[in-house]
């Protein structure tokens, strides 16, 4: 009788997008590395930005688009994160939950009117 693979799991470290700063890499952290809890708060603070997006709380934005980049990238030194600016910090973010497949929208900032 043939046997049907239900569900293939491996324990070895996945493979890890990159993104590039300055000439050097840094790896993200893949949907596997995120537990619950993670994953969790991940969704949160996505809500949190964009509860401050609406209320125009730039520096509630920028606060949590800190903690998100520092999440997300691996290793990251907290002076290059100094470095980057909300624009670029925006773009990891977006770059980062395109990659792992995040249900909701990744988050954007309003244009003005």
């Amino acid at each position: 009788m043939a046997q049907k693979t239900l569900l293939e799991l491996t324990t070895q470290a996945p493979e890890r997008a990159c993104i590039k700063i300055d000439e050097h890499l840094y790896e993200l952290r893949s949907r596997e590395d995120l537990g619950l809890k993670e994953d969790t708060e991940f969704t949160g603070m996505m809500a949190d930005f964009e509860g401050a997006s609406a209320a125009k709380d730039w520096r509630a934005m920028a606060a949590i688009l800190d903690r998100m980049v520092m999440g997300i990238v691996i290793g990251l030194p907290a002076e290059i994160l100094a470095q980057l600016n909300d624009t670029k910090k925006l773009k990891i973010v977006q770059a980062f939950t395109k990659e792992v497949g995040q249900v909701r929208n990744p988050i954007s900032v309003p244009v003005a009117a």
